[in-house]
């Protein structure tokens, strides 16, 4: 009967992620936003556009093959009525100004390019990126 539950709790994550996930594939900002995206990096800086390509990536296969396959949960802050969602971009921006703090004067451009290409996957391939405060369900 245990069973049954953990599996009914794995299937309605898997669930929630596949909602999650954007739907507006065809539209022409998704089709041209990457590559305008590149392109003023690659003018500022090619470490910085290798990161950002780097970062994309490796967090597009975590999520598919660690999220999606339950192996990862999302991580959520209990907070008794609500719980706080912390999505990969929030992390991402709480790193880069942690380390910002830390040395002012040097933020490395190629750990700025992967970290804002984490950032970038939560916000670009996720319809509920925005969704940061969940009321708790009543049990």
């Amino acid at each position: 009967m245990e069973n049954n539950g953990e599996l009914s709790n794995i299937n309605d994550k898997l669930i929630d992620l596949e909602l999650a996930k954007s739907d507006n594939k065809n539209s022409k900002v998704r089709k041209y936003l990457p590559a305008f995206v590149l392109v003023v990096s690659f003018y500022y800086s090619f470490l910085l556009a290798i990161g950002l390509a780097l970062g994309y990536i490796g967090s597009k296969i975590f999520s598919k093959y660690l999220l999606e396959n339950g192996k990862v949960d999302c991580i959520f802050i209990d907070c008794g009525k609500y719980k706080i969602h912390l999505h990969h971009w929030i992390l991402g921006a709480l790193l880069l100004l942690l380390v910002w703090f830390i040395d002012y004067f040097y933020l490395p451009r190629f750990f700025v390019g992967v970290v804002a290409g984490i950032i970038a996957h939560d916000i670009y391939d996720f319809n509920d990126w925005h969704k940061v405060l969940i009321k708790n369900e009543v049990k």
